[in-house]
């Protein structure tokens, strides 16, 4: 990844200074399939997308566990490439997902996804590679190829989807652990698939400390509160800290009613009545999970 600029101090002819820096790009290369033959290409993206990429890489650090991860990463993916439904799916003999925004596939057919799962050009792909490219649908299918799958006649035509972007955050096997980004009309730019790429050993590193954050948490290690989810972990730790449960819904993309029944469990769970005695057993850790500064601004903005 190179920037290109004119020596210091000099603006090129028919720019001023100020134009000039704003209109300074940087370059990606990746590779571009060309027949059977991989070479490479560059894109131009503008300093800006780069600044909210490297914003997007800071708001990954000091993440706890997958699902935080999935929260801050496909609201950051969303908003810097742009599409109508971002996931992060777990596939494997059984397929576990989170959406973005939150509730966009509730009245999908999963069942269906699940029944055609071993039709999608890119987990295939994935699968049965060594590829950490991002691609997109039409990188391994033609359009009408792809609309002739029984996997987007029973599924993406509802959701909709026309257009996919994706990448892999999992060594190759029969499992596949990625983050896919859809559209329902505008395709995905080169540009647009070399900016995923780039952020792809980012987002994998952060990936693998928030699970391994997760294992090690001070809360998951207390007598009962090994027992708790890690959903439930985060609910705990942010109620401790002394946010409402309409603050704590907004900052993780939740409804109140659900985080009312988080906090039910985890009181069964840990033996106790209310709020304040939960509070007490999670108080006697000294590093709660930092959330991202998308979850952290929410919740600050939630008490003004």
């Amino acid at each position: 990844m190179t920037t290109s600029c004119a020596p210091p101090g000099a603006a090129p002819d028919g720019l001023t200074q100020q134009g000039w820096r704003r209109s300074v790009d940087t370059h990606f290369a990746h590779p571009a399939r060309v027949g059977n033959r991989a070479g490479r290409t560059a894109v131009d993206v503008s300093l800006a997308l780069l600044h909210r990429a490297v914003s997007l890489v800071d708001d990954l650090a000091g993440l706890t566990g997958a699902a935080e991860f999935a929260t801050v990463a496909l609201a950051g993916l969303g908003e810097l490439i742009g599409c109508d439904v971002a996931t992060y799916s777990e596939i494997g003999q059984q397929v576990h997902y989170t959406d973005h925004p939150r509730g966009a596939l509730d009245h999908a057919p999963l069942g269906a996804f699940a029944a055609h799962v071993h039709e999608h050009p890119l987990i295939n792909h994935y699968r049965h590679t060594g590829d950490s490219e991002a691609l997109r649908i039409s990188d391994l299918v033609s359009r009408h190829q792809f609309r002739r799958l029984g996997l987007y006649a029973e599924f993406y035509r509802h959701v909709p989807t026309g257009h996919q972007l994706a990448v892999t955050l999992a060594e190759p096997g029969a499992r596949v652990v990625g983050i896919a980004l859809s559209r329902a009309h505008r395709e995905f730019s080169d540009t647009d698939r070399a900016v995923l790429s780039a952020l792809r050993d980012p987002l994998l590193s952060a990936l693998r400390r928030a699970e391994q954050r997760a294992r090690r948490s001070p809360l998951s290690g207390r007598p009962g509160l090994a027992t708790l989810t890690e959903r439930e972990l985060q609910v705990l730790d942010l109620a401790a800290a002394g946010h409402t449960n309409d603050a704590i819904a907004r900052g993780l993309g939740l409804s109140p009613r659900t985080v009312a029944k988080h906090l039910e469990h985890v009181y069964r769970k840990l033996g106790v009545g209310n709020r304040a005695a939960a509070s007490w057993l999670a108080a006697g850790q000294n590093q709660p999970s930092r959330m991202s500064s998308v979850v952290r601004s929410t919740l600050s903005s939630s008490a003004n």
